[in-house]
């Protein structure tokens, strides 16, 4: 039995749009493939499955149809379609056709109708027809050899729907009653008007008991008064209803049965597609006769790791002037061109201290903490693999094994089967097929291939900073456990205190305060303190998140005692008793690890432990950083933190003349705000006003609503938007900064800093309105945060410079967002001061000053 596979394209592009949209797939370029890949896999691994004997592929074409011949408002109440999903019409129509698989528009007519047409024609006793669409209007043509098959979320998944099922579904006789029902229930997205108030179900009960619509509408008296009201106001666009949902069966076919015959001889144009795309993955589904010359060349120009004694590897490299670098353990694996070996650290240690060898791997960083732990030092130009690929596309994956896959045609699965000569004399270890050798042998290569595609600001900043950064992590931070045992005890006393409090309130001496389950039941079910509460996820408790306990607080003094509960338990188990843990024993120091190549702005983020997240708003948080104390008994901690910088960038960004002036005469700036907006002096700004003015100025910065605005000041919706209208009719240079940003965004898919650090966007056009605002307050906020992390990571070079060149001893141990923290030698910390004033504010000169607030104190608490 031959299978006929029709696929409705338009409904499968519109799948794989909402399907990557909140993940989309993003090239190397910042172009969007989600949509291309998706349906490119999904039609590869339909034909893999299924095995269809023919196959064709169906779009809508552009313009208008018949349809709107009938009636103009046909689809008139749909959205605009996506740019992506426009956009990936052509490259889908060529990607199709390269696999010789017949690509079916026909001006005027829909693709339901071509499928249509196509399904009630070919299907024959040797010839049965899968429509592959989710379409529900399909279930009309389905009959003895035509079928329909609903996409799935995965392969697996696809649901196949017959005749018997489709009736069993409905309980109608016969899938041509589905027309019928359709035009009964309409359709709100194609603007199909029904009879108001009759859903499908209610259509189907309808069509089942009286076979048609026209019967229904011969047997009116029979049904319930309010049946017959919403009918006969209907009856007149009935007519008109039943033509519009009705697939064409009629129409003449642009292939015929022979064109959509499947042979699998794939056009070399699809090898090259992929190759342009970036479907490395889908290459498996290729035969090897449709490789590219470019692939060929690739694969044969593919590294190869030749193993060769370590003197060998070791002059290669020296002459080369770059090395490939796998640490395993204490042993390196080192390449060079296709050489490679594998050599002890005392080997190595010339050539891993040469200034002049570049040195190729990946993490780089965490590499010179080990070799440093050995006395070695890794010099020489670093072409850290994760890192430059993070500065080219921070959002997209950087594991070695895809970027080898993408840029080399590389698989790092595969063997790595060793040359040798054959000779019974070569100088050869044994064999070995480690994956760590082939590994290592594309480290080189790869690093070339991408500083192709590199911005510069990798050898200014990014390359310098991950040096910089080693040395932090080696050297680490000295944190008072004791302290820090005394400040727990004393948590864990409140904590049990509150807990005794909250019982008491409850009158349940029982309640476990940890559970939000019976927490949700104390407050509505017992208390009732907010009847309309509704239970949550399956139903079975209700919520008690923050948000929800803050909007009930003044009811009950039970919901502030949980609220601190709760702070307190967090504090305990999130940031002080996991801390002995990171506790070196060789040093007594905390050893953070600065993830680099992480956040998508190019901030820097800390682990192990985070101390980016540690609370300083709150006093209880403060004594976290209390415990952060000078190495030495008579050390002094220093603190380095930026003045509202990312306020400054804003004003620079923006040019406001009004906000870049406030800064250069070095007054209040939230007070001048305010001034403004409420235009009133300076001098009478109240402390409430000026409050809301710093609210309004980090708000409007990340893109806030009304709403948030609102919440976040106490406000009614209002007299929030009221007080962003004064702020944009204040300061217009920010509304048009903001619109420009926006603008840039959609325009070009991504934004940059003004070092040229991009962020890419590929939700700005996004359907979803909720997607799209968040895609558009990063295109505002990613050029102020991204540029904000690039003055301080070019603060910490230039520091990391300056105290090297003048000789302290003092050292840089930390950097939480815009501060650096310093653990000094007393005598040193006015040099040290001045010094880093001077590094940190004149890194940039920008239209407005960079001011520093520089402190120093027995711990970082007092230094902040």
């Amino acid at each position: 039995m031959d299978k006929l596979f029709l696929i409705d394209g338009h409904a499968l592009v519109f799948k794989m749009y909402y399907a990557f949209l909140r993940r989309p797939m993003i090239n190397s370029k910042g172009a969007d493939m989600s949509i291309l890949f998706g349906f490119t896999k999904y039609l590869m691994e339909l034909i893999e499955r299924e095995k269809p004997t023919h196959i064709a592929v169906a779009f809508d074409p552009p313009g208008g149809t018949f349809r709107n011949e009938m009636y103009p408002a046909y689809k008139g109440t749909r959205p605009p379609t996506p740019q992506l999903v426009i956009d990936a019409l052509e490259p889908l129509t060529e990607l199709v056709e390269a696999m010789d698989i017949p690509v079916m528009m026909v001006p005027g007519f829909e693709a339901d109708d071509v499928l249509g047409s196509a399904a009630t024609q070919l299907a024959s006793d040797s010839l049965d027809v899968y429509m592959v669409t989710p379409d529900k209007d399909y279930g009309q043509l389905i009959g003895k050899h035509v079928f329909q098959l609903k996409p799935g979320k995965g392969g697996s998944d696809n649901e196949l729907v017959d005749t018997a099922a489709l009736c069993e579904k409905w309980g109608i006789a016969e899938p041509s009653q589905v027309i019928d029902m359709l035009a009964i229930c309409g359709d709100t997205a194609d603007n199909v008007p029904g009879v108001k108030g009759v859903g499908e179900v209610g259509a189907a009960k309808l069509i089942a008991k009286y076979g048609t619509l026209e019967n229904i509408y011969a047997h009116i008296a029979e049904l319930t008064p309010k049946q017959q009201a919403m009918f006969t106001e209907a009856q007149p666009h009935m007519a008109l209803s039943k033509a519009l949902v009705t697939i064409k069966t009629d129409m003449q076919l642009p292939a015929t049965l022979e064109d959509m015959r499947y042979t699998g001889k794939f056009s070399p144009r699809l090898a090259e597609l992929f190759r342009k795309y970036e479907f490395t993955s889908l290459k498996k589904y290729l035969p090897a006769e449709a490789s590219t010359a470019e692939d060929t060349k690739m694969k044969a120009d593919a590294p190869k790791a030749i193993p060769v004694s370590p003197a060998e590897v070791l002059a290669a490299a020296k002459n080369s002037g770059k090395v490939g670098l796998v640490m395993t353990g204490s042993q390196l694996i080192l390449a060079s061109g296709e050489k490679v070996a594998t050599v002890i650290l005392s080997e190595a240690k010339d050539l891993l201290e040469d200034a002049a060898v570049a040195k190729y791997g990946v993490d780089l960083k965490k590499m010179a903490r080990q070799l440093a732990a050995d006395g070695i030092g890794l010099q020489g130009q670093w072409n850290d693999i994760e890192l430059m690929h993070y500065v080219i596309n921070p959002e997209r994956s950087h594991e070695l094994a895809a970027l080898a896959q993408t840029y080399l045609g590389v698989s790092l699965e595969e063997a790595s089967a060793p040359a040798t000569t054959g000779s019974l004399f070569d100088d050869v270890p044994e064999e070995d097929d480690s994956p760590r050798l082939k590994e290592s042998a594309i480290l080189i290569p790869l690093g070339e291939k991408l500083r192709e595609q590199l911005p510069a600001f990798y050898d200014r900043m990014e390359e310098p900073l991950a040096k910089v950064l080693a040395q932090m992590e080696l050297d680490g931070v000295k944190v008072d456990m004791a302290q820090l045992r005394v400040f727990a005890d004393g948590l864990r006393k409140e904590l049990a205190e509150r807990e005794a409090r909250i019982r008491e309130m409850a009158d349940d001496p029982q309640l476990n305060v940890s559970s939000p389950r019976q927490v949700g039941e104390v407050l509505f079910d017992k208390l009732q303190l907010d009847p309309k509460a509704k239970k949550t996820g399956s139903k079975t408790q209700y919520s008690t998140d923050e948000a929800t306990l803050i909007a009930i607080a003044d009811r009950h003094p039970i919901v502030d005692e949980i609220l601190e509960f709760r702070a307190v338990k967090k504090l305990l188990s999130t940031y002080i008793e996991p801390f002995p843990s990171y506790i070196s024993p060789a040093d007594g120091r905390v050893h953070t690890t600065f993830n680099q190549a992480l956040t998508a702005t190019g901030r820097l983020s800390s682990s192990n432990p985070n101390l980016q997240n540690i609370p300083v708003r709150t006093e209880r948080g403060k004594e976290i950083r209390k415990a952060f104390v000078p190495g030495t008994p008579e050390g002094v901690i220093v603190s380095a933190d930026y003045s509202q910088i990312e306020l400054r960038i804003m004003a620079h960004l923006s040019c406001d003349a009004h906000l870049i002036q406030a800064f250069r005469d070095g007054v209040d700036v939230h007070a001048a705000t305010a001034a403004k907006i409420f235009g009133i002096p300076v001098s009478e700004v109240t402390r409430e006003q000026r409050s809301m003015a710093k609210t309004a100025n980090f708000g409007i910065m990340y893109g806030i609503s009304s709403f948030g605005l609102a919440q976040r000041l106490h406000l009614s919706r209002t007299a929030a938007k009221e007080l962003i209208d004064g702020y944009f009719a204040s300061f217009p240079a920010i509304r048009s900064f903001i619109d420009d940003s926006i603008s840039f965004a959609r325009e070009n898919g991504y934004v940059e800093t003004l070092f040229g650090r991009r962020r890419y966007l590929p939700d700005i056009e996004a359907h979803n309105a909720n997607v799209r605002a968040l895609a558009e307050r990063n295109a505002v906020n990613a050029p102020i945060q991204g540029t904000s992390a690039d003055i301080i990571k070019l603060a910490m070079i230039g520091v990391a410079d300056r105290l090297r060149e003048e000789g302290l001893r003092s050292r840089m141990v930390l950097q939480i967002h815009d501060e650096l923290v310093f653990d000094a030698l007393p005598e040193e910390v006015p040099a040290l001061k001045a010094l880093v004033k001077d590094v940190m504010e004149n890194v940039i000169k920008l239209s407005v000053p960079l001011t520093v607030e520089c402190s120093a104190g027995a711990n970082w608490l007092e230094a902040h």
